[in-house]
């Protein structure tokens, strides 16, 4: 009867993830989600220098070195890839220049 009281019984073994492993995958699964919302719901500004396209252009029309002509077909191409724009990344918005102080992300036209 004395060895019965002696011995312990054993622990069972732990079938569950431990502290470390439930912290790691918390930050790995809130991570995970900051980017999705980043890049699928979060509005992004994209900036439109309109003005100064135009100025070029009406100065580029003034010198004779483009046609009225093309500049229709400049002007139509600048809708074309505002267009685009829009339609690719819907949850971006796009202001003029002017209005945005700094840090916008400029949308080139060539």
């Amino acid at each position: 009867m004395s060895e019965e009281n002696t011995t312990q019984p054993e622990k069972p073994a732990s079938t569950g993830p431990g502290y470390l492993e439930v912290i790691i995958l918390a930050l790995i699964l809130s991570a995970a989600m900051v980017m999705g919302y980043d890049r699928m719901f979060a509005q992004k500004i994209r900036v439109l220098d309109l003005k100064g396209y135009l100025r070029t252009q009406k100065a580029l029309l003034a010198a004779g070195e483009i046609t009225e002509q093309q500049w229709t077909m400049k002007l139509d191409a600048v809708e074309q890839i505002l267009n685009s724009e829009a339609a690719s990344h819907p949850n971006q918005v796009i202001v003029l220049k002017d209005v945005v102080l700094r840090n916008g992300d400029e949308i080139r036209i060539k």
